[in-house]
């Protein structure tokens, strides 16, 4: 069943879930009040056209990886599944974000409606002996915080997270995202 109350016949709607979001998201009035992008004076057309030579060359990258998801990415399609989200109806995988018509990246699973992306981290993510230049980190950190500054919530689960042991904390920790409530942390649970 899906957060929007759907399952696979269309009835229903689980208990604790709000209900799906009838307007558009509002963006915040920073956004609104900038050029586009977190940049605060306007583009060159030789950065647009940089831009979206960018934008065509990390599409082809996407198209392989929605055919050919990563091992940490097909268990997170899992944990979604449990959670009764339909890819290509309440998320997508690989898909684009652009901020008006200035391409940002391709993020891992979005939901566009409610302006939430998860993002999973392997071992390039935050391993040295696999980031060569040893820059992953601080790109990454640039690009969460330009997808927060145009709007966007953003969850990152690391590919460590998702063991049988902690299978089920990563599903309620994905569940309380997508529902916008405060997850539990992990040995902070009632004692009784």
């Amino acid at each position: 069943m899906s957060r929007g109350g759907d399952d696979r016949t269309g009835a229903g709607r689980r208990a604790g879930t709000q209900p799906p979001r009838s307007t558009p998201r509002e963006m915040p009035k920073e956004r609104e009040e900038r050029v586009t992008g977190p940049y605060p004076r306007p583009r060159t057309e030789r950065e647009r056209a940089i831009n979206r030579r960018q934008e065509r060359t990390e599409e082809k990258k996407a198209d392989l990886r929605r055919a050919h998801p990563s091992v940490p990415e097909q268990q997170m399609i899992g944990a979604l599944a449990v959670l009764g989200e339909r890819y290509g109806e309440d998320y997508y995988h690989d898909a684009k974000i652009k901020d008006g018509d200035w391409y940002i990246t391709h993020a891992d699973f979005v939901w566009r409606q409610d302006g939430l992306i998860v993002e999973v981290y392997g071992g390039p993510h935050y391993k040295p002996e696999l980031d060569p230049t040893g820059t992953r980190q601080e790109k990454d950190e640039r690009m969460i915080a330009t997808l927060q500054s145009v709007g966007w919530t953003v969850l990152i689960v690391y590919d460590y997270e998702m063991t049988r042991d902690t299978w089920t904390t990563v599903v309620e920790k994905v569940e309380h995202f997508l529902n916008q409530e405060p997850a539990p942390v992990a040995g902070q649970e009632d004692e009784r």
